[in-house]
This record gives structure tokens, C-alpha cells and sequence, in this order.
């Protein structure tokens, strides 16, 4: 009895999501260890336990593979900082919520060393601040219109407002390393010049 075509195809394709998966998950962990500039692509293969051919099958190059792997972290803090935000009983609690748990997440070495630090330099500023937009700008820019409809912030276009929010925290986030509680307490005092008395 011969096996289905389709099935062959559909292992096939496991396999490869598994080698993909495989790599992604490898260069994470050492990305957030060493940084991206001091961990080879060799490095990664090996951990990965699959072969360099496999590498630039799935990735044009390190780069290609570290864009993978940073869009893969913002997802997980995106869902992270959604997930505390929905905890406040109100848009300004869950405002807080959010931002709380965001500026918690900075201090994950994987966070900072992948989003905030290597993010920048390896993608450049310009694709780096529309991919951590994609991820955080829309909800943060509906977090403050509902604010802004229950009355608690001045009424404003959201939109930019958000983008010099999420630009504010990515600042305090990585100053929160060097910084520690301080740049925490910054970042509500700012938050805090928003409320409405």
C-alpha cells in the first residue's frame, strides 16, 4: 500500500516548520544572551542541530533570520502587554495595566537585548519603529480613546499621540536597566500628565 502524495507533502512541510521553528527558537536564546552582533550564524546552526544549508534554505541571511526572530518577541510581548491591560476595570486602569507590564517586560534581557538594543542597529530606525508600530501602536491608540471617551484624558488625535508614547517607553524601558525604578516612576509621572482633573 502506497502512501497519499498529500501526506508526503504535509510531512514535508512539517519538517520544514520544524527546521524553521528549530532555528528561530535557537537564535532567539543566544540573540538575547550575546546579542546579534557577537553570535555567528554558525552558532545558531549548531544549537539548532540542523545544517548551515538548512539556514539559508528558510533565510536569506542573518539578518533576515534575526527580523524573524524580533517579530516573533514583539508578538509575545504585544499578547503579554494585552493580556495585563484587560486585567483594568477601566480604559485608564487598563491604560496603566499595559504600560505597567511593558515597562516589567523591558527588563527581560530577551526583550531588551533583541527589541530595544539590537532591534534598532540591525533593522535601522526606520523598519525597526514600523515593526514595533505594528505591534503596539493601534492598541495603545485605542487604549486612549477609550480614555478619551470616558472622559479621563483630554480629547486629542490618539494616533500620534500613541506614537510619542510608545517612543517615550521604548526610552524608558531601555533606560529602565540603567536607570531601574526611576525611569519606571518617569514614565507614570508622563503617563500621569494625561489625566484629565
Amino acid at each position: 500500500m502506497s502512501i497519499p502524495s498529500s501526506a508526503v507533502r504535509r510531512t514535508q512541510s512539517q519538517r520544514s516548520e520544524s527546521t524553521r521553528g528549530a532555528l528561530i527558537a535557537s537564535a532567539r536564546a543566544l540573540f538575547a544572551r550575546h546579542g546579534y552582533h557577537a553570535t555567528p550564524a554558525e552558532l545558531v546552526v549548531q544549537e539548532a542541530a540542523v545544517t548551515s544549508g538548512a539556514l539559508y534554505h528558510h533565510f536569506a541571511d542573518k539578518r533576515e533570520l534575526f527580523r524573524a526572530v524580533f517579530e516573533a518577541v514583539e508578538r509575545d510581548l504585544a499578547a503579554r502587554v494585552l493580556s495585563a491591560a484587560l486585567t483594568g476595570l477601566d480604559p485608564w486602569a487598563r491604560l496603566e495595566n499595559g504600560v505597567a507590564e511593558y515597562l516589567r517586560a523591558c527588563s527581560d534581557p530577551e526583550v531588551r537585548a533583541i527589541v530595544l538594543v539590537d532591534g534598532p542597529s540591525v533593522l535601522g530606525w526606520e523598519e525597526w519603529r514600523a515593526a514595533d508600530a505594528a505591534h503596539h501602536l493601534r492598541p495603545l491608540a485605542a487604549a486612549l480613546a477609550g480614555a478619551m471617551r470616558t472622559g479621563l484624558i483630554q480629547r486629542r488625535p490618539a494616533l500620534p499621540l500613541a506614537r510619542v508614547l510608545i517612543g517615550a517607553l521604548a526610552a524608558a524601558g531601555l533606560a529602565a536597566g540603567e536607570e531601574g525604578e526611576a525611569a519606571a516612576d518617569s514614565a507614570f509621572w508622563l503617563l500621569g500628565r494625561l489625566r484629565e482633573d
